[in-house]
C-alpha cells in the first residue's frame, strides 16, 4: 500500500514538473491574440533603421493543423507567420509575404521548421532536414538550433535577463547564422542573423 502512495507521489511530482516547464516554455514566446512588440531594425549592409512591429493575430486551421498567426509589418512589407506549438517547441508552418498593391505569395516549410526550441534548457539541440517551397522556389534545408545559455541584455525597452538560442541553416547554397535572445513573460528582445538586426523598442502582453 505505502509503495502505491509513493508511486503515485511521484507521478504527481513529474506531472506537476512537466506542467511547469511547458508553462516557463510558453512564457518565453506569448501567443495570446493581441499581444504585440515593437522592434527598432536596423538592416546591416547600409546601416538603415526603421520600425518593425508584429502582433499576434489570432486563430489559423487548415486540416488537422492549426495554431496563431503572427504578423510583422515595416517599410518591406508585410510577412505573417503561421505558428504551430507543440511539447518540441514553435514552429513555422508557413508564411504570408505581401507588400502593398501586391497579393500575398506563400512560402511552405514541409515540414514546419523550428523557430523556437523545447525545452530551454542550455545544451537543448535541434537537427531539422525540409524543403521551403514558394512559387517556382523549392529549396532543400538543413537547420541545427541550440539553447546556448543565459545573457543579460539592454535594449531600447530595458534590460532583460534572457535565454539565448543560437540557429545554423543552409538553405540551397545559402547558409545563414543567427542569434536570437528571449525574456520569460516578454518574448523575443533581439535578433541578430542573415541582414538585420531587431531589439525591442516595446511590447504589451495580453
Amino acid at each position: 500500500m505505502r509503495k502505491n502512495v509513493l508511486l503515485v507521489g511521484l507521478l504527481a511530482g513529474i506531472t506537476h514538473l512537466a506542467i511547469a516547464a511547458d508553462v516557463a516554455n510558453d512564457a518565453f514566446f506569448p501567443l495570446s491574440k493581441g499581444t504585440a512588440w515593437v522592434y527598432n531594425t536596423i538592416k546591416k549592409e547600409k546601416k538603415e533603421p526603421f520600425e518593425m512591429k508584429v502582433v499576434i493575430e489570432g486563430p489559423w486551421k487548415e486540416g488537422d493543423a492549426s495554431g496563431m498567426i503572427m504578423t510583422q509589418k515595416d517599410k518591406r512589407g508585410t510577412m505573417r507567420q503561421f505558428l504551430l506549438k507543440n511539447e518540441k517547441g514553435i514552429f513555422i508552418q508557413k508564411l504570408g509575404l505581401s507588400k502593398a498593391l501586391t497579393p500575398e505569395v506563400n512560402t511552405q516549410f514541409t515540414p514546419a521548421v523550428p523557430t523556437l526550441i523545447f525545452p530551454l534548457t542550455p545544451g537543448t539541440k535541434v537537427h531539422w532536414e525540409g524543403r521551403l517551397k514558394v512559387a517556382w522556389v523549392d529549396k532543400p534545408i538543413i537547420f541545427d538550433g541550440e539553447v546556448m545559455g543565459w545573457e543579460d541584455i539592454s535594449v531600447p525597452a530595458g534590460k532583460f535577463h534572457c535565454i539565448k538560442l543560437h540557429y545554423h541553416e543552409k538553405r540551397g547554397e545559402d547558409v545563414i547564422d543567427e542569434d536570437a535572445w528571449y525574456a520569460e513573460g516578454v518574448g523575443q528582445v533581439k535578433y541578430d542573423g542573415g541582414q538585420y538586426i531587431k531589439e525591442l523598442k516595446s511590447y504589451a502582453i495580453k
